[in-house]
């Protein structure tokens, strides 16, 4: 409670006196300052009481109203009003009631250069439709952008990444703001760098290949192989040839130049192009000199066994050493001249590999009946002899046994989703234009014979070319999938190939451009030869081969660095320089999307 003040001195009762004699000036001039013209602050206005705050208050010829400093004096409690009087410069005094603790404001006559030039509501009305009328195209463009500053603004102060709210928050100088701006330019450049290198690791090596020594669980693969015989002419059929083509042979020596020509042809391959005599055709194009071939063929049929529980078969194929014949192929059969002449695009039921176990025991496969050399590639179920690849020759008249040793690499299931596994199964093969299967041999084998299309205009015979038939009826099929004829290589053509031939096996040229985009089989098996014997033999060459030891490891691709592996890379990359989420990257399309659009067209 506050304690009482007893004033008594002249002072205070001069005060009172004085107080009494505003109270009654401001009663009497009450009606006049109603009438005329004031000005009231919001200051002012906000001392009247709510009843006097409706009252409509018109502007006075130059009077200004404020709290003076009569705030600072005490009002006399025992008052039954808080009125004050306040002195008018011209027009007398303005009595204003003030309810509760009194209060003086002091007024003042605002000079006549103040004061606005009087004007006529007609004139007044036709300057305000001047001014509507009049274009708003400079006004028009400084709204937008002001709404799009204003929208810019926003979004910065209320986004959720740091460092944003420092380049739009009040109270911060120019140099402050240069300098976060800065510092999220370094923050995004680092993200955008780092994530680069990840998305290029993710596209590149996203696999690994690991050791697996578990070798009671899984099955290896038996060696596959192909042999070539180097005798592929029969001499008689060449006879009955000549004979039934007197017209083109004129002589003894032409005859004895197309057994020649014909041996030469039928070995020929990319190591030996220069062999091959240029200077006469016998009048064959170079379209039928795969018939010519496979109608001359010495008949080489090889039996083949084994002491697996699988049986494999022997299976006649082309290659690009010639005919040959291959054991325990998948892919041999697509190669074949019976599926080029049928006209086949389709898969064929080539059965499984043929595997072995440890606990199986020493398993051997043997070739009998080969009657003459040949030579033989080593390589897996999935795929082809490469010309790449080490030859071994063996005479016709030994009986050979090679021992080999096997090292295989598997793909998991989790790979098969990834495309970034630089590896292919034998069923993606929607690149192939010649087979409907894929392996890494085919897949050179069609680079060789792309490379030499382009740089010589004509592939080699030995590669499909020719439309199928089956006995009379002919089937339109063509050399490539897609429908293209590709024009095979006569003798002109071969002369061009033998300048190019380095280029054509290594697949490497300084002159001209190779990109074969081969990739890898996914499931491969690698054998290398550890040791060979031969012995003659008195009926005549035999070869026998097996593994030597089984394999005590096996190599496993898996996949190392996935897609979530990525996101959660990157994530932090964003998190540890910007401090921000997904829910982030959310709130920046809506602010640039329907917040956008409702800021600066429906608002």
């Amino acid at each position: 409670m506050q304690p009482r003040i007893d004033d008594s001195s002249p002072s205070a009762a001069a005060r009172t006196l004085t107080s009494s004699s505003s109270r009654s000036s401001w009663a009497e001039n009450e009606g006049s300052a109603s009438g005329s013209d004031s000005l009231l602050t919001s200051s002012t206005a906000s001392l009247l009481p709510p009843q006097d705050n409706r009252r409509s208050l018109s502007p006075g010829p130059g009077l200004l109203i404020f709290p003076g400093t009569g705030q600072r004096h005490q009002h006399n409690p025992n008052s039954s009003t808080g009125s004050k009087t306040i002195a008018k410069a011209n027009d007398g005094n303005v009595a204003i009631n003030q309810p509760g603790p009194g209060r003086s404001i002091r007024s003042f006559r605002r000079p006549p250069l103040w004061q606005p030039p009087a004007q006529d509501h007609a004139q007044r009305g036709q300057q305000e439709k001047e001014v509507l009328e009049r274009p708003n195209r400079r006004d028009s463009r400084p709204a937008c952008l002001a709404k799009g500053q204003a929208f810019i603004i926003e979004f910065l102060q209320g986004s959720s990444i740091h460092g944003f709210i420092y380049l739009a928050k009040l109270g911060l100088s120019f140099v402050e703001r240069v300098l976060w701006l800065a510092f999220i330019c370094v923050a995004l450049f680092s993200i955008i760098s780092l994530s680069k290198r990840t998305w290029h690791r993710f596209q590149t090596s996203p696999m690994v290949i690991s050791m697996d020594r578990n070798k009671l669980v899984w099955n290896t693969s038996f060696p596959s192989l192909t042999v070539c015989p180097h005798k592929r002419i029969d001499e008689l059929k060449v006879e009955e040839y000549i004979l039934a083509h007197p017209d083109q042979f004129l002589s003894e020596e032409d005859q004895e130049d197309f057994r020649d020509f014909i041996v030469k042809l039928a070995s020929l391959t990319y190591d030996n192009l220069e062999t091959l005599p240029l200077n006469k055709s016998y009048g064959i194009p170079s379209t039928k000199y795969l018939d010519l071939l496979y109608e001359l063929k010495w008949g080489f049929e090889p039996e083949i066994s084994s002491g697996a529980a699988v049986k494999m078969f022997i299976y006649e194929t082309q290659t690009e050493f010639g005919i040959c014949h291959s054991v325990n192929s998948m892919v041999a059969r697509y190669n074949s001249f019976d599926y080029w002449r049928s006209g086949e695009w389709s898969l064929m039921d080539h059965g499984d590999r043929v595997t072995v176990h440890p606990l199986d025991g020493e398993i051997y496969a043997q070739i009998i009946n080969l009657s003459t050399a040949y030579d033989v590639y080593f390589h897996g179920a999935g795929d082809i002899p490469s010309i790449s690849k080490q030859r071994y020759t063996f005479p016709e008249s030994d009986y050979t046994t090679v021992e080999l040793i096997a090292l295989e690499i598997f793909t998991n299931e989790e790979a098969r989703a990834t495309k970034q596994r630089s590896c292919r199964f034998n069923y993606e093969a929607e690149d192939m234009m010649t087979v409907p299967i894929y392996s890494f041999g085919l897949c050179l084998s069609e680079c060789r014979m792309f490379f030499a299309l382009r740089v010589c205009g004509c592939v080699p015979h030995f590669y499909r070319n020719r439309c199928g038939y089956t006995g009379h009826n002919h089937i339109f099929g063509t050399q490539m999938r897609n429908g293209r004829r590709l024009p095979v290589c006569g003798l002109e053509g071969i002369g061009c190939l033998v300048k190019i031939k380095r280029e054509i096996i290594s697949l490497k040229s300084d002159k001209y451009k190779i990109n074969c985009n081969c990739l890898a089989n996914c499931d491969d098996s690698n054998f290398f030869v550890q040791s060979y014997r031969s012995r003659v033999w008195f009926l005549g060459a035999n070869l026998q081969w097996g593994i030597l030891e089984h394999p005590k490891m096996q190599l496993r691709r898996e996949v190392l660095f996935s897609f979530a592996d990525v996101l959660v890379y990157i994530g932090g990359l964003v998190g540890f320089f910007l401090g921000c989420s997904a829910l982030s990257f959310t709130e920046i399309i809506y602010y640039f999307t329907a917040r956008f659009v409702r800021r600066m067209f429906c608002n």
